[in-house]
């Protein structure tokens, strides 16, 4: 009988302890939505700088609190929020978009060190302008090649665990960009962006990165589909090929634009991921997540006045 009261006194605590930090969290979360709307559509960028770093501070207070690991800050909709499917890691991260176009990123990565038994914390310094050839580059935390995620593929080999990232970057008013990076963790669950695990066009690649006219959008998820090899189908990264308006543009990013009804792919196989060419993909469409961004992003161009009317989005490239 006293052991069972001792049990149902230590319930009692730690359910009282949860719930203290979740009003604790709550509280943290309507302070950081009105931030995140001051983000979004502050009048200036100074406005915009002074809620993001007031935004950072609070984020990073609520992330050091136990147990907020599966605390969802569900009304956070200026925000991306991805958690690994095996409960490793958890990413949050957003943008602030400048007067001039630009995009700058920010987040956090909350990881489980298996030597401390407890999430470790790590902000993401946005160094994209300093980043040479970053298709090249292993990076980290606080030299990030900054962007927005919205897809996290879990595959294992060998005893390797790879998280793959899928992104987007509004870059300009010129381009855009999607992202496949890769994020695996070293020997103290630090975490490590980029590894040579893409095979593309006959050569090795630490990161996937396509640029394309800023007006238009391009389809890039995680799906089954058919390849030219067979009926059989398989589980790939999936998107839309890429070509310049004219061949005299080639190089030329801002000119670049989807295909019609033309995907390629990436498979994974043996702990890398193999470009394959001409996939039976009619119509894929976007995921959920690229859906929800895009129209954010419309959301944002609108704000700014970049973009100007409606025809934008029916143009022959926009692709839904």
């Amino acid at each position: 009988m006293k052991k069972i009261l001792i049990i149902c006194f230590l319930l009692s605590q730690s359910i009282a302890g949860f719930s203290q930090e979740n009003v604790a969290l709550k509280k943290i979360e309507d302070s950081l939505k009105i931030l995140g709307k001051a983000i979004l559509y502050g009048e200036s960028d100074l406005t915009k700088h002074n809620a993001n770093v007031r935004f950072l501070k609070l984020m990073a207070k609520a992330l050091v609190i136990e147990n907020s690991f599966d605390y969802p800050f569900d009304s956070l909709i200026t925000i991306a929020r991805l958690k690994s499917e095996d409960k490793k890691f958890r990413i949050i991260n957003w943008n602030l978009r400048k007067e001039d176009g630009t995009y700058e990123y920010f987040g956090f990565v909350q990881v489980w060190s298996s030597k401390q038994k407890k999430y470790l914390l790590y902000p993401l310094i946005d160094k994209s302008d300093s980043i040479n050839n970053p298709e090249t580059q292993t990076l980290e935390p606080r030299n990030w090649y900054g962007e927005l995620y919205y897809k996290i593929v879990f595959n294992k080999f060998a005893g390797r665990k790879y998280y793959t990232l899928l992104a987007w970057d509004g870059n300009n008013n010129e381009s855009q960009k999607k992202i496949i990076d890769v994020l695996t963790f070293n020997s103290n669950d630090k975490p490590v962006f980029g590894a040579p695990i893409f095979k593309y066009n006959k050569k090795t690649y630490k990161r996937i990165i396509f640029e394309y006219n800023a007006t238009v959008s391009m389809s890039l998820k995680y799906d089954k589909q058919n390849t030219e090899y067979g009926k059989k189908k398989r589980t790939m990264i999936i998107f839309d090929r890429l070509c310049p308006a004219d061949p005299s543009l080639e190089g030329s990013y801002a000119f670049y634009y989807p295909e019609t009804n033309i995907f390629d792919s990436f498979i994974f196989k043996k702990g890398k991921w193999n470009f394959v060419k001409d996939v039976d993909a009619r119509n894929p469409g976007e995921s959920k997540e690229e859906r929800k961004r895009r129209q954010q992003i419309i959301k944002e161009q609108k704000a700014h006045n970049q973009v100007k009317d409606e025809k934008v989005i029916n143009s022959p490239y926009f692709h839904h």
